[in-house]
């Protein structure tokens, strides 16, 4: 327990330090755990007459809408995270390193926006030395969802409508998977030598479907196309 709290710790050190030298500004607030669900986003400001004090949460694992919830909580502006430092069709094309494969992609129609964006968040979760790894860290690593069963907790719900969604949903994922995801995301990875030999699995895909599940159930004002950090800490 001790360990996984300094892990934590170390993880959160270098999110901030990743946040701070790309130009974000956490301006009138902090992050720091949340009742042992993950990480909040926490106001250092005044609150307004009749809102909640500093202890109640701007962002948590619970509270997603990011700009509704911190205008009401407090006066001004809470923080500012540079565009740059979202994962967007245009930022990924951008990339030096993926972005010219990327565009060839695109260009012939092998894949659109949203595919685009998958490929290039699930490569560079795989990547060692990813420029997002600061942020990818903080990203949940588990899920509640039955797709993310293992084989005994799955077997559990035999007999059950939600067994047989399951299987249905995890056979048409796995085919996608087999048929397309898996050789793209590799295809990105081993334009860098350090991640030539990094095989991409199955379980890397079910990561990005759950997680974009949970981020399209927390916010209706979500993008599909965009991946920005503070919108899911775990």
């Amino acid at each position: 327990m001790a360990t996984a709290a300094a892990d934590d710790d170390v993880k959160l050190e270098s999110f901030l330090q990743w946040l701070q030298s790309n130009g974000a500004d956490l301006r009138s607030c902090t992050i720091r755990a949340c009742g042992g669900k993950g990480l909040g986003v926490f106001s250092t400001a005044a609150p307004e007459p009749g809102s909640n004090d500093g202890n109640a949460p701007l962002l948590s694992p619970e509270s997603t809408r990011l700009i509704w919830t911190m205008r009401r909580r407090c006066a001004g502006v809470a923080m500012v995270v540079p565009l740059d430092l979202a994962i967007t069709p245009m930022r990924v094309l951008q990339d030096p390193l993926v972005g010219p494969r990327c565009r060839a992609l695109l260009e012939d129609g092998v894949v659109d926006d949203r595919l685009l964006v998958m490929l290039f968040l699930m490569a560079e979760r795989r990547r060692p030395g990813s420029l997002w790894k600061p942020y990818l860290d903080m990203l949940p690593s588990t899920f509640g969802s039955s797709l993310w069963f293992t084989e005994e907790e799955l077997a559990e719900l035999e007999g059950t409508t939600l067994h047989r969604a399951t299987l249905i949903q995890r056979k048409s994922l796995q085919s996608s998977f087999d048929e397309k995801v898996k050789g793209l995301v590799e295809e990105l990875l081993h334009v860098d030598e350090s991640a030539s030999s990094v095989e991409v699995l199955f379980e890397d895909f079910l990561w990005y479907v759950i997680f974009l599940f949970a981020l399209k159930a927390e916010t209706t004002y979500y993008n599909l196309h965009l991946i920005i950090p503070f919108y899911h800490l775990d």
